[in-house]
């Protein structure tokens, strides 16, 4: 601009000119909600070509779009699989968006009974004012599931697992719900939460679909909300999923994923170095005074250990315990905790507990609860990074008389 032939509010109102001499070392954050054409044909070309050029951040944005692609990249680590992904507002975001992108009015949902209780909410509440049929079945009652499959193949299905579970962490044979599925024709979803893909990478073994909370593990510090969703077919994920994102404005926002790949770096450290604790504590609670239950799929004789031995590099920095027999227990041995926090979330650098039949799966069917372990009296502990004799000591204070 020639400011002696401008007013000074336009100058004001305009973007300063970036000088851009070298490229930064670190990716900026893209804080801009629009992007500028040079002319209306650049425009129309752009905006004919979707998903692809730049044009509104909620179509897409090119910080959000390097993060999501970093997490595509983790979840096929080590293949010569190529696979696509998307960054959403919250993980709820990123399971809806996964299930929708697949199916329809009409189709079919599977799901296990043992759920996060955010999932299990979704799926009893909103998909059925959708037409979207969801079945919750016991996936360890031997041929449950083919013959569910069975019983509507002549629909379209999908299969929602989520291993290990939320919170009594049973897991499941990803590979062969995936071989089943198969040959019905079913597309499977897995919940990625607890595992990442630094542990567990379930489009190796056969997913379509993968789902991420990035809020726990991914970013790891509990700064950022968000979710992501990755699949091996071009067509689901630029289509339908990056689609379905658009027309429903569920997608991240730039400084959510600047956070989330700022945590990213670290993840590989992180979750080796809190499975390696949670596993030591976890053998320890067996051998504490007090401590009636140890759930660990790191433990040989817990009931699916083989299955998480077989698909994953280490087992988690998630475990459950009980501090006793019922709900007064479980309060006061939580209430007495000073080191570790109580809060309703997991996956970051501190060691968290929270008590699940009055807060995760408070609106969970109390029978269901029990079926699967989740008792009046279990505590969930996301171990983090401190020393673990420091988390139990902690423990052992608590549950002192």
């Amino acid at each position: 601009m020639n400011d002696r032939k401008i007013h000074i509010e336009s100058v004001c109102a305009a973007e300063p000119k970036v000088s851009k001499t070298t490229e930064a070392h670190k990716n900026p954050i893209y804080a801009s909600s629009t992007f500028r054409f040079d002319s209306i044909d650049e425009g129309i070309s752009i905006f004919k070509d979707q998903p692809g050029g730049h044009v509104y951040t909620r179509y897409g944005n090119p910080g959000i779009e390097a993060v999501a692609a970093k997490i595509a990249q983790l979840e096929v680590f080590g293949s010569s699989t190529s696979a696509y992904g998307l960054l959403t507002s919250s993980g709820m975001a990123a399971i809806y968006t996964a299930v929708r992108c697949v199916l329809q009015s009409g189709d079919v949902l599977v799901t296990q009974q043992n759920l996060y209780g955010g999932t299990t909410e979704l799926f009893e509440k909103i998909l059925p004012s959708e037409n979207i049929q969801c079945l919750a079945l016991d996936f360890a009652e031997e041929g449950a599931l083919d013959k569910i499959l069975s019983k509507h193949s002549r629909r379209n299905m999908a299969i929602f697992i989520e291993t290990p579970a939320n919170p009594a962490l049973q897991c499941l044979d990803i590979q062969a719900v995936c071989e089943l599925a198969k040959a019905y024709g079913a597309r499977v979803i897995v919940d990625n939460t607890f595992a990442t893909p630094v542990l567990q990478r379930p489009l190796l073994l056969g997913a379509d679909l993968v789902a991420h909370s990035t809020t726990k593990y991914l970013h790891g510090h509990g700064l950022s909300t968000g979710g992501a969703v990755i699949g091996r077919d071009e067509d689901i994920m630029r289509n339908k999923a990056w689609t379905f994102m658009k027309l429903t404005g569920c997608n991240s926002n730039p400084f959510d994923a600047w956070l989330l790949n700022t945590g990213l770096k670290t993840l590989a450290l992180r979750i080796i170095r809190q499975s390696e604790n949670a596993f030591y504590i976890a053998k320890r609670l067996r051998e504490m005074k007090g401590i009636s239950r140890v759930l660990y799929p790191g433990l040989p004789d817990f009931s699916t250990h083989a299955f998480a031995s077989k698909q994953m590099s280490h087992f988690g920095a998630m475990l459950s315990f009980e501090p006793g027999n019922s709900l007064m227990d479980a309060k006061t041995f939580c209430n007495k905790l000073r080191h570790c926090t109580i809060a309703p979330s997991l996956g970051e650098t501190d060691t968290m507990v929270l008590h699940p039949a009055t807060m995760s799966h408070l609106k969970v069917d109390p029978s269901l609860r029990q079926h699967y372990g989740i008792t009046d009296s279990l505590v969930r502990m996301s171990v983090g990074l401190e020393h673990p004799d420091d988390i139990l000591a902690d423990i052992e204070q608590a549950l002192a008389v």
